[in-house]
This record gives structure tokens, C-alpha cells and sequence, in this order.
């Protein structure tokens, strides 16, 4: 044998030694612990054997591996509209936060701190309409409570999440009381990396259990932080998702928690509401908010204005906060909308 055959014979060997320990190496992590009583079985096989049979095992694993590939990138269901109202109410009226309870829906304002407002939901228009009004204490330092959340316990008190005072703040189902439920969570969300971003503070809230409560950290980066007051406030858990959504509103069933992300105009579904790859369902209204005849004029706030959500058995509530921003097809119309839409099965 020549130098070049014995050269050419050595290469062979480790470029078939080389990539059989490739394959060695990767297999276990794609088709699990099982995989290592396989490969070895490739590497012990004549020379003339081993260099097809890997290459048959890259094929075998890409074939393994498409199922997953498929899923992950399954496109948001759209949601179907049943009707979009313009909303009518106080003067600066600036809707943040949604709740639904015996086919009523509630809501608050950022520039009303001391008012809940029911909605009246008419052929031509949702009206807002003064449910209960109470007098919030005010902490030390805190000039505007910019109410941005609310929800409701089985009692009939409400929980409201103020961005101002980076707390939690109830009233009373007869409203003769307002108080605090939680101190300030500004300073344990800034640990973990959330409210870096004026304006992206506290903004969603729903009950998780009896005094337990999640509430997301609005942009850059958004974030979720359940907090339990029994017997006394702890965090329970606290996630940083990092600045590529907008958290704005939640809604929980039973075990799922529905995310309403805002940048993208899309509801997530979750189980496993703290682990932001889990595999989630997606539902999106960007269809219907980037309509033209729904469309306002300003780019900053645009689509992106979706402040609150709640859903019954039959349908999704989605109420946009416009900033005061008129809509592009109609130039004098500065009200909100809320989207009522059919859910899915």
C-alpha cells in the first residue's frame, strides 16, 4: 500500500470515527436516555458499515425531531368578532383593567381613582357607568393611584392594582372601606429585574386563591409576581420575561391563566403561568384592531392599545385604553373600543 492510500485510509477512518461520535454525542439529547444502548452498536460494526449507518441515524433524527418543529410553530388561532363598541363615559376616560361577573362587566380608569364603573353594553355603544365610589387612602409620596387592574373575590370586593403606589388595593363590596392589601412591590419586582421602564409598572391582576393574587409587570421587561397575604404578604414567585411582550391583563380559570399581551394583540394561554416556553395556546385579535375602521392615528399607540380582558363561557372581552387618540377613518371620534369577540372551542 502507498503513502497516499495509507493517508487516504487513515482520513477515512477518523472522519467515520469523528462523525459516529457525533452522532453518539447528539442522539441521547433528541431521543432520549434509550438512545445509548443504540449507538454503540453502530460504533462497533465493521468500518465498511459504519459511515452509512450513521448517516441512516442523522435521517432517523431529523424524521424524530419534525413532529416537535410542527407544533411549536402553529399558528394563533383568530378570534371572530362579534361586535366593536365605542366607548362612552366620563370625561378623560381612559379604561385599564376588566372584570366579568354575572354578565356584568366592571372596569376602572387610570384617571378616576376613586371610582368602579359597570358597563352597559348598548346596540351602538358601551357605556360606562359609576358602580361604586370610595375614598382611597393615599401612601406617603403617592399623588395619583393610575389604577390600571381590577377583579373581584366571591364576596363581592374588589381588588384594584395601582401603578402609582405599586400595590394592591381593596374595596369593600359596599364600598365603606378602601384599604391596601399589600404593600409596595416596587422594590422586590426592581430585584428581579422588572419596572425598569417608567410607564410599564403594575398593570394586570386576577385572583389566583383566597389572598393570593398574580400580577404582571407591564414592558421592558414584562414580568409576573404572585403574592400570598396569608397569613402575612410574601412573594410567592417572581419571573422576568424579558422586553419582547407587553403584559397589560390576566384572567384565570381554574388552572389556566390567560395573558393579555398587547404588543402583539394576542391572548396566551397557559397552564404553567411562570414559564414563559411552556407550550402555551395563542389567540389573536390583531385582525380586528388593525382593521382600518378601527385603527387610530397615532403609531405609537395604534393596534397596541389593549388594556383589559375577561371572558365568560361564550365570549373574550378585550377594552382599549386610546390615550385620547382619535381613529384614523374618523378624525373627530377620540372614544375607546371594546372588542367583544366569540371564544373558541
Amino acid at each position: 500500500m502507498g503513502s497516499r492510500d495509507i493517508l487516504r485510509g487513515e482520513w477515512g477512518l477518523r472522519g467515520e470515527r469523528s462523525l459516529s461520535a457525533l452522532i453518539f454525542l447528539l442522539t441521547p439529547l433528541c431521543l432520549g436516555a434509550s438512545a445509548l444502548f443504540w449507538i454503540p452498536g453502530v460504533v462497533r460494526r465493521p468500518a465498511a458499515f459504519r459511515l452509512p449507518l450513521a448517516l441512516l441515524g442523522l435521517c432517523a433524527l431529523t424524521l424524530l425531531k419534525t413532529p416537535e418543529v410542527s407544533v411549536a410553530q402553529n399558528e394563533p388561532i383568530a378570534l371572530e368578532a362579534i361586535s366593536v363598541l365605542p366607548v362612552e363615559g366620563p370625561e378623560s376616560n381612559q379604561p385599564s383593567g376588566l372584570f366579568v361577573h354575572n354578565d356584568t362587566l366592571f372596569t376602572v380608569s387610570d384617571k378616576h381613582d376613586d371610582t368602579i364603573f359597570r358597563i352597559e353594553l348598548r346596540e351602538d355603544a358601551a357605556v360606562f357607568v359609576p358602580h361604586v365610589r370610595f375614598d382611597p387612602p393615599r401612601p406617603f409620596g403617592v399623588f395619583r393611584l393610575d389604577l390600571e387592574g381590577i377583579t373581584r373575590d366571591e364576596d363581592g370586593s374588589f381588588y384594584l392594582v395601582s401603578e402609582g403606589a405599586f400595590a394592591i388595593l381593596k374595596v369593600d363590596a359596599d364600598a365603606k372601606k378602601a384599604s391596601w392589601v399589600t404593600t409596595s412591590l416596587r422594590d422586590v419586582g426592581a430585584s428581579a429585574g422588572l419596572f425598569q421602564t417608567r410607564g410599564g409598572y403594575l398593570e394586570g391582576i386576577t385572583l389566583m386563591a383566597e389572598d393570593r393574587f398574580l400580577v404582571t409587570a407591564e414592558r421592558q421587561p414584562c414580568g409576573l409576581i404572585e403574592v400570598d397575604m396569608a397569613p402575612v404578604q410574601r412573594v410567592v414567585e417572581i419571573a422576568n420575561h424579558g422586553s419582547t411582550n407587553s403584559y397589560t391583563g390576566l384572567h384565570r380559570e381554574v388552572e389556566n391563566v390567560y395573558i393579555l399581551q398587547r404588543s402583539t394583540a394576542t391572548i396566551r394561554k397557559t397552564i404553567r403561568y411562570l414559564d414563559v416556553d411552556s407550550p402555551s395556546a395563542v389567540w389573536s385579535f390583531a385582525h380586528i384592531v388593525n382593521d382600518p375602521e378601527y385603527l387610530y392615528q397615532h403609531e405609537q399607540f395604534g393596534a397596541k392599545t389593549a388594556e383589559g380582558l375577561a371572558m365568560d363561557r361564550d365570549r373574550v372581552y378585550v377594552i382599549l385604553d386610546n390615550n385620547n387618540d382619535a381613529r384614523r377613518m374618523y378624525p373627530t371620534d377620540h372614544r375607546p373600543l371594546l372588542l367583544i369577540m366569540k371564544r373558541p372551542d
